[in-house]
């Protein structure tokens, strides 16, 4: 629907059937698709759009004015897209996301090359190419054209790229911080290895590849918020140093007395606080370890001490827990009760 409707305002046209849309820093219009030098000034309009905030190639439309005729040759149909793609990955240092995608209206076809914005700038020529792109070159799409950046554009592009990495590494000590240095280990995800302690567990190169496309998504302990995870479930082969396994003690070293304890509160109150946050169903701050054929021991991580203290700080945090336990506790008996008359 999203597709749909930018395509919609793209075929937008006055009184005289001329399209509204002029060309700008995101659009540049075509009237047939063509290869050769052709192609490679496609891929330098797409990296000097990828470099601002990404934008459209329209095939099919005639040139001053710009009147959406349609093309008048299949070149656009028979042209493979890894051919595109081979020429942008032979001639810039970096992926472009970029897609195709053919608009028919009425008998007229017109094809669309569509590229975002690149996540990492500047996008950099790699190599000459007919006098149409120079090795170490910056393209930038300004309004109507693509040239070479000028200051001001690659300034921005440079200040923005460094307050990003400034941000993640807050964002990563932050992380550090909560989770706690000692249960913190490090993926480097081109060699595949995972540092735990002072050992090393290597990944094989088929887990590796699984384990990077969670750089293109986000994680999130909400239900239904839609951002896409990996969740690994099996062995991890490659394992240099087996001595150094973690055992569930070292991460979740607390026993439900010792939370008491810490927390300055009795068994009841902790049961209440546990019922409402749904803590042995969080996987990071609880787990279950047998103790017995039927009979398990419930163990807290360290962290989740600073998260229910600064909860506890509130004066109401603890009452709403209580009172909300107490009305569960009171459904299940009654529940009970309803079961025994049966």
């Amino acid at each position: 629907m999203k597709m749909q409707n930018m395509i919609d305002k793209l075929f937008q046209k006055d009184e005289r059937g001329y399209l509204t849309k002029r060309e700008s820093n995101s659009l540049e219009y075509k009237q047939n698709f063509q290869l050769g030098d052709n192609l490679l000034k496609y891929v330098k309009t797409l990296a000097g759009m990828a470099n601002n905030k990404g934008g459209i190639i329209l095939f099919g439309v005639q040139d001053s004015p710009h009147v959406p005729i349609g093309m008048s040759n299949n070149r656009f149909n028979e042209t493979d897209p890894a051919k595109i793609d081979q020429c942008v990955r032979e001639h810039f240092s970096q992926e472009l996301k970029w897609s195709s995608k053919i608009y028919k209206e009425n008998e007229r076809q017109f094809g669309l090359l569509i590229v975002e914005e690149n996540d990492v700038k500047p996008i950099i020529c790699k190599k000459n190419a007919n006098n149409i792109l120079r090795e170490g070159a910056i393209y930038y799409r300004y309004r109507g054209e693509t040239k070479e950046i000028e200051y001001p554009e690659l300034k921005k592009i440079l200040d923005y790229e460094r307050e990003k990495e400034r941000i993640l590494w807050i964002k990563h000590i932050e992380k550090i911080s909560y989770i706690g240095p000692k249960n913190v280990h490090l993926l480097d995800s081109y060699t595949g290895e995972l540092s735990v302690g002072n050992g090393k567990i290597l990944l094989n190169e088929e887990l590796l590849n699984k384990i990077k496309f969670i750089k293109e998504g986000n994680f999130t302990e909400n239900d239904g918020e839609g951002y896409p995870t990996l969740k690994l479930i099996g062995d991890i082969d490659g394992i240099v140093n087996a001595s150094i396994a973690v055992k569930p003690d070292i991460i979740y070293p607390l026993t439900t007395s010792d939370l008491q304890r810490r927390l300055n509160l009795n068994q009841f109150e902790l049961q209440a606080i546990i019922s409402k946050l749904d803590l042995k169903n969080k996987q990071k701050y609880h787990t279950a370890i047998r103790s017995g054929k039927n009979a398990q021991v419930h163990k807290y991580s360290e962290t989740l001490i600073d998260i229910l203290k600064r909860m506890l700080s509130n004066d109401n945090f603890l009452n709403e827990c209580i009172s909300e336990f107490k009305e569960k506790q009171a459904e299940i008996r009654k529940l009970r009760k309803s079961k025994r008359k049966k």
